[in-house]
């Protein structure tokens, strides 16, 4: 018998006045992974997430929870999600173990079992010997380590947040998502987050929706949604002096090219059948005279897959 979805959500719409933010939207999430919630700004994220935490309640539709209705059963459910919003959750005049202490509390636990959690917090998200600073004098990614370290005082089986490297620099992206791997390993933890950055998507999530127009358009694993184009190979040519413009022409009526596009000084060519396009591209770089100065093969990226689907 196949196992229940981890969380599933069915059929949830949400309008606010005139406005369909999101229309009959259907997921399912397992457990133990790194889910990414993939949309443009505007798309929806954030009130899914709202809804998923029982923040907001949908129109219509339902969430499960290892199989319990959250609607019915929501404040036993809560108890298992931690949230960290884009905009920060902790109390910027507080300091780290004062925060700390305080979202504990909110959830009713003893003075011990946050004194030992705290401890092992800090460790976890690197905020040792920090513990007596003020939050607002703490740098930009201290600070949502110290958000994403209370969204964990509780020990939830998951954690939900809101474009969790919004407003980083690179540097401090790649730190954040290395801690939420981290998270989710050591602490066994379901991971969902909302992003509009497909690097990140990449980079850590297990699987993927793309959300779109108010509903999920596709979701599956990172390789599922790139296979979309598993039949189009990429080719990259690099040439000098570079006249790509008669290259184009030569080629623009072979059957079996699907789109060509220049980015910067390299012509990309996507093509079917990849290994006779390449050959009719080295026959015309030959004729007009061009310097071959790099080709190869790619397999399209995710981020031309996600272009292509909200078209």
């Amino acid at each position: 018998m196949p196992r229940a979805p981890f969380i599933e959500i069915k059929g949830v719409s949400k309008t606010f006045g005139k406005n369909i933010v999101l229309n009959n939207l259907n997921l399912s999430i397992p457990y133990g992974e790194i889910f990414g919630i993939l949309g443009k700004s505007g798309s929806g994220k954030t009130t899914l997430l709202n809804i998923l935490i029982g923040f907001i309640h949908p129109d219509k539709g339902n969430i499960t929870f290892q199989s319990r209705d959250i609607n019915y059963d929501l404040f036993e459910v809560r108890k298992q999600f931690g949230f960290a919003a884009q905009e920060g959750s902790f109390y910027p005049t507080l300091t780290v173990e004062e925060n700390l202490t305080y979202f504990g509390k909110m959830y009713n636990k003893n003075s011990d079992y946050i004194k030992k959690r705290i401890s092992k917090l800090l460790s976890l998200v690197e905020l040792g010997k920090k513990e007596n600073v003020v939050a607002g004098n703490l740098s930009a990614g201290m600070q949502k380590r110290l958000d994403i370290a209370c969204s964990l005082i509780h020990d939830p089986k998951i954690v939900v947040l809101d474009e969790p490297t919004q407003d980083l620099d690179p540097a401090l992206r790649r730190e954040i998502l290395d801690l939420l791997k981290k998270i989710n390993k050591e602490e066994e933890t379901t991971i969902i987050l909302t992003t509009h950055l497909l690097g990140e998507v990449e980079v850590i999530c297990d699987r993927v929706a793309i959300l779109h127009e108010n509903t999920i358009i596709k979701q599956g694993t990172v390789d599922e949604l790139e296979d979309i184009f598993s039949g189009t190979k990429e080719i990259h040519i690099v040439t000098s002096p570079g006249n790509y413009k008669s290259i184009v022409e030569y080629i623009r009526g072979d059957k079996d090219i699907e789109g060509i596009r220049k980015v910067g000084n390299k012509l990309i060519v996507y093509a079917q059948d990849a290994e006779k396009v390449m050959k009719a591209l080295l026959t015309v770089i030959d004729k007009e005279d061009e310097e071959l100065i790099e080709i190869g093969l790619h397999k399209p990226p995710l981020d031309e897959v996600f272009e292509y689907l909200t078209k």
